[in-house]
């Protein structure tokens, strides 16, 4: 016998053995053998599936994909979120996302998202179990939110990172690397980008989101709106999120331009796109721009959207098959655009015996386990943004018991609009609100609502109000928005305390004792216009809280008393802070002219940023390592902070680049860096950080992402953009130059670099 003969023979039995085994385990399919690659597993799969299944499979509509008995394939759901916990099941409850950004903490990030993931997997383990199958029962995430907080009066904002889209870039790379897991071949869960591409408002105001176009330049749309996204897919994350809303004519979810030009070929992406819930059959209600399903379902897969989530009864991707039939789309197409949520399952490790996947093994007991309800309080104590502390107000006594003390307005003994929106089951036994964490410092708490309806606040209880801050010693006013007031599909009209709210404030100012001092707690996500309060001598102190969720009284007990070393404000503004709405364009103009800190022509009342601190930094020793960089190249670079106050305390530092007689259109200021670090009261540390080529870069129409010749001016420091307001930490300034020209594209080498160091 030869050779060739024999290593054949060889080879054969190798192959007999193997399969033998696969079927000793229970599996009568290749797509079911772990031991074969995703792709000819996937392709395996949707060789076996008749057109009606596919279609049922693309067309989840508002709840599970339905099983295939057949070949064993059970049910699945794609519709979680999990932007700060597992929303609708109980779960550990962390601070809205907009929260979560005003810690500036990357590494925190991650820590959230891998706990979130985890508590995703173990719930999911548990309802498979029993049979359940539903909304907010799967591993797949609707989240993050890549949207950028453009005007202060849309209703989600509380779901976004903030404004600037190179922060949102290095949180998404977090967010999906803690959500994704660790393990090389199995996802613990996957994440989703939304809502791609521009889908920051309006959503009811001034025009509904199904019915508005979003008149966007291929500038601003590449250098504000799709850096976050472009970093969430170089992360891996196998989602994408397609918005309600045209852009520039075209709906999102039909949208050729961004879906296959921008994100599958420029970006290389090869995961699926679900269509937000309702969006391809408001193609035909409510924008008109097709006639019909059948057209719905045939643009939308051949635009690049791969799965329907409907939004009521209809489902525009049940016509699938029709459209087939009726020649508006191949059969092919419709197997090849399955391929991704197959791709999908498979990662997650579906169809794999649990013995093989790790994560199948997580169980109900990491659900608010010690180690998740500390880092959801550590999350609340940074998220907290202190913006006014006159005469060192704060920290109070913590040795010290008040006689009595006040606590007033809709927010201070509310576990529930604490939380926010899409927050998970709110859980009373780990929740704490604003009066259970103060209520230690006085013999008297003195706790009314003031609103005799809800966060409106159209019902005012004035008497209850006076009476309760009449003799305390300290009055703590909690006022904010809400579910009710801003939350998806609920637009402000403008930035105004809400109803009477500005009474209990105006009331507790004139009716507490003349020494007693007011501090103002503040609920919301976006602005509220306070200027005349940050001015007033009687409040002493203003927070911004934004929704810490269920360790809310206890963080702030913390804070406000200095409970233990470190316990000190460290959060900073992830947005800018106007009180003026005359000078912000309408929430529907896309331009970004007079939009976010990067261009704005105004001093808002607090700028992007912003935090104050017990306790006083000084920068120094700021050193490049090189004064030119040759274009595509990165600068790296080093300074020194010292903590020169009396206390323990964390410092955001921030560096940002100025280009010098840009040769394209350029932002005013950039940040390029952001780094948090404990210091020790007299330490001083030295931070190393990297401005990376693409902060260096921008958009050519013609060539996409470029760098050029020129200089670029750098400032670092904890108080930034333009530190208008008087502060006690200092700015560091320095310059370097761009030698020789770099195009980076519009493609994969076109890289927000995901990384503070």
């Amino acid at each position: 016998m030869g050779t060739t003969n024999f290593l054949g023979l060889c080879l054969l039995a190798c192959q007999i053995i193997t399969l033998h085994s696969f079927i000793l385990d229970g599996n009568k399919y290749p797509f079911q053998d772990p031991n074969l690659s995703v792709d000819q597993r996937v392709d395996d799969l949707v060789k076996r599936l008749t057109l009606q299944e596919l279609q049922e499979q693309m067309a989840i509509g508002a709840g599970a994909a339905p099983d295939i008995k057949r070949l064993g394939i059970g049910h699945y759901e794609w519709w979680s979120n999990c932007a700060r916990g597992n929303t609708g099941n109980d779960a550990t409850a962390f601070p809205a996302s907009i929260g979560l950004a005003a810690t500036w903490d990357d590494n925190l990030m991650l820590r959230a998202a891998r706990a979130i993931g985890t508590e995703l997997r173990a719930a999911n383990n548990d309802w498979v179990k029993k049979g359940v199958y539903g909304i907010h029962k799967g591993l797949s995430c609707f989240s993050p939110t890549l949207d950028i907080f453009r005007d202060p009066r849309w209703g989600r904002n509380p779901e976004t990172w903030g404004e600037d889209p190179y922060f949102a870039s290095v949180y998404a790379h977090n967010f999906v690397n803690g959500i994704q897991g660790d393990d090389k071949k199995y996802l613990l869960a996957n994440a989703g980008c939304k809502h791609y591409p521009a889908g920051s408002g309006p959503d009811n105001y001034p025009i509904n989101r199904k019915q508005f176009d979003a008149k966007v330049s291929e500038r601003d749309l590449q250098t504000s709106f799709l850096p976050g996204f472009k970093a969430c897919i170089d992360a891996g994350s196998r989602g994408v999120f397609c918005a309600y809303n045209k852009v520039n004519g075209v709906p999102s979810c039909a949208n050729s331009h961004v879906l296959n030009g921008i994100l599958r070929n420029d970006w290389g992406f090869t995961g699926y796109v679900v269509s937000d819930c309702g969006a391809m059959e408001a193609m035909v209600h409510s924008n008109h721009y097709y006639k019909n399903y059948e057209e719905v379902a045939a643009g939308g897969l051949k635009a690049g959207t791969n799965l329907n989530c409907r939004g009521n009864n209809d489902n525009a991707f049940m016509s699938i098959v029709d459209a087939v039939k009726n020649n508006h789309i191949t059969e092919d197409l419709v197997r090849e655009m399955s391929k991704p949520l197959w791709n999908t399952r498979i990662r997650l490790g579906e169809f794999d015996p649990p013995h093989s996947v790790k994560y199948k093994s997580i169980g109900m007991d990491v659900v608010q386990s010690q180690a998740h309800r500390d880092l959801a309080l550590e999350a609340a104590m940074k998220s907290f943004v202190l913006l006014k502390n006159d005469n060192n107000y704060l920290p109070l006594d913590k040795n010290h018991k008040y006689g009595t003390i006040a606590i007033v307005g809709p927010h201070g003994d509310n576990i529930h609009d604490q939380s926010g929106g899409y927050s998970p089951n709110v859980m009373s036994k780990y929740s704490s609100s604003i009066k259970d964490g103060l209520s230690a410092l006085a013999k008297t708490v003195n706790t009314v609502n003031g609103c005799k309806d809800d966060t409106h606040c159209h019902q005012y209880d004035q008497g209850g109000i006076q009476n309760a801050v009449k003799n305390a010693d300290v009055v703590f006013v909690c006022l904010g928005l809400g579910n009710k007031l801003e939350h998806e599909g609920t637009d402000r009209r403008d930035l105004k305390i809400p109803g009477h709210q500005i009474d209990i404030l105006k009331d507790s100012i004139s009716h507490s004792p003349h020494n007693t001092k007011i501090v103002l707690l503040i609920m919301s996500a976006g602005p509220l216009d306070i200027e005349e309060f940050d001015k007033n001598d009687k409040v002493a102190a203003i927070i911004q809280m934004f929704y810490p969720a269920q360790s809310t009284g206890e963080a702030l007990r913390r804070l406000i008393s200095h409970a233990h070393p470190g316990d000190v404000f460290s959060g900073r503004l992830p947005m800018t802070w106007m009180t003026d709405l005359s000078k912000v364009p309408p929430m529907t103009d896309y331009s970004m002219k007079e939009k976010t800190y990067r261009y704005i022509t105004y001093d808002p009342l607090y700028p992007y940023g912003y935090g104050l601190s017990y306790t006083t930094f000084k920068y120094s020793n700021l050193k490049l390592q090189i004064t030119t960089v040759q274009a595509g190249g990165h600068v790296k670079g080093s300074y020194d902070i010292q903590n020169t106050g009396p206390l323990d305390a964390d410092e955001v530092s921030q560096v940002y680049v100025k280009f010098v007689s840009p040769s394209e259109p350029a932002p005013n200021i950039q940040l390029a860096s952001f780094h948090r670090t404990h210091l020790r009261k007299g330490e001083k540390k030295t931070v190393k950080f990297i401005i990376h080529g693409q902060s260096m870069s921008l958009w050519n129409d013609q060539k996409g992402w470029i760098v050029a010749p020129g200089s670029v001016n750098v400032f670092i420091g904890g108080q930034q953009p333009n530190q208008h307001r008087k502060l006690s930490s200092n700015i560091l300034q320095t310059s370097y130059k761009i030698n020789g020209n770099h195009t980076f594209g519009r493609g994969k080498s076109a890289k927000w670099y995901p990384t503070t160091s």
